[in-house]
């Protein structure tokens, strides 16, 4: 009868009775002796070790200042800890605050940079401007060296004019 009900168990077809109220369902419990004895037929010793080792009664226990000392290291330890983090924190506000005033910076010094271009390129302009009003004026001053020599040339003439006219005049005189 087991048999055919494990196989359609195994292939998944629902049975219409399975589990505790199943007539052909048997709660077989296993009970095992010690399973040191099951191994090796030696039964386990009926005193058990604590978990934790007991030292020698002729060692020298620790005092009970030291578990407070190292109680109170600790809790200094995770106050250092603690004071690390709100200062690592602090750390950061600053930092971004310095960020915020450092790109204020940079824009001041970028407007400023521009505002100074603007005003060597005005002063290139009015040096160019004055650079030509420069070159005309030497070419006027060429200009007029030009008829100075002219006149004095004319009037170192005049003079001759007029010498050789006392000379005329003065031998008609006499």
């Amino acid at each position: 009868m087991q048999a055919p009900a494990f196989k359609e168990k195994k292939r998944g077809v629902p049975t219409k009775n399975q589990g505790a109220h199943d007539p052909d369902y048997e709660n077989i419990t296993l009970a095992f002796k010690n399973q040191d004895q099951a191994k090796g037929g030696h039964s386990r010793p009926t005193s058990r070790v604590p978990s934790q080792c007991r030292p020698p009664s002729d060692s020298i226990q620790i005092p009970c200042w030291l578990y407070r000392a190292i109680l109170s290291v600790y809790a200094l330890l995770a106050l250092a800890f603690i004071l690390c983090i709100i200062l690592s924190a602090f750390i950061l506000v600053k930092n971004s605050e310095m960020s915020k005033e450092l790109v204020d910076l940079k824009r001041d010094l970028w407007n400023v940079s521009n505002s100074m271009q603007t005003c060597e390129e005005r002063q290139k302009e009015g040096c160019k401007s004055i650079k030509e009003s420069i070159k005309g004026v030497r070419s006027k001053v060429e200009k007029l060296e030009t008829p100075l020599a002219d006149i004095k040339n004319i009037e170192t003439k005049v003079q001759r004019i007029l010498e050789v006219l006392e000379e005329m005049s003065g031998s008609s005189h006499k």
